[in-house]
C-alpha cells in the first residue's frame, strides 16, 4: 500500500496569508493621500430679494479651491477655481442644484484671502457676497442688494 504524504503547511505563513486581504485596503487607501486644506475663509451675503446666505472659501495644496454657499430652506451652490491664479479678480463657474448655474466675479484684496463678489444667476438671481474680514457695508454700503 502506497502512503502520500503532503508537506504541512507553515503556521506562520498561513497566518500572514490570512491577513493579508485586510491589510490590502488599507495601505490601498493610504497611498491616495486627500489634498490638505491650507486656508478657510467665511462667505456672506444676500440675493437682490433679500434672501441671506452663508458659505466658506477652502483652499487646498494640490491647488484647487472650493467654494460653497448656502440658502436657509433653499439651494446650495458650489464652485472651484484654481488657488494658484494670480489675478486679483476671477471668475467662478458656480452650480446651485440640478438645474441652476451661474458665475460669481470674485475680487480679491491683496493677501487674496479677503474680497467681495457679484454673482448672476440662470434663474435670474443677482447677489453680492464678502469673505475673509471684509465685512458687507464695507463692500456694498448699507440696505438690501442693488445689482442693477
Amino acid at each position: 500500500m502506497m502512503t502520500l504524504r503532503m508537506p504541512l503547511a507553515n503556521p506562520g505563513r498561513m497566518k500572514t496569508l490570512a491577513i493579508l486581504p485586510l491589510v490590502l485596503p488599507l495601505l490601498a487607501g493610504t497611498a491616495i493621500a486627500q489634498p490638505a486644506p491650507l486656508f478657510a475663509v467665511p462667505i456672506t451675503g444676500q440675493l437682490a430679494n433679500g434672501l441671506a446666505a452663508a458659505g466658506q472659501a477652502t483652499g487646498y495644496d494640490n491647488g484647487v479651491g472650493e467654494v460653497w454657499v448656502a440658502f436657509p430652506g433653499s439651494m446650495r451652490c458650489t464652485g472651484t477655481w484654481s488657488v494658484r491664479d494670480p489675478n486679483p479678480t476671477i471668475v467662478i463657474p458656480v452650480t446651485c442644484g440640478a438645474r441652476v448655474r451661474g458665475e460669481a466675479i470674485v475680487t480679491r484684496q491683496a493677501g487674496f484671502m479677503t474680497g467681495s463678489a457679484i454673482v448672476a444667476l440662470s434663474n435670474g438671481q443677482r447677489g453680492q457676497f464678502v469673505f475673509g474680514s471684509l465685512t458687507y457695508e464695507q463692500a456694498f454700503g448699507q440696505g438690501r442688494v442693488r445689482t442693477r
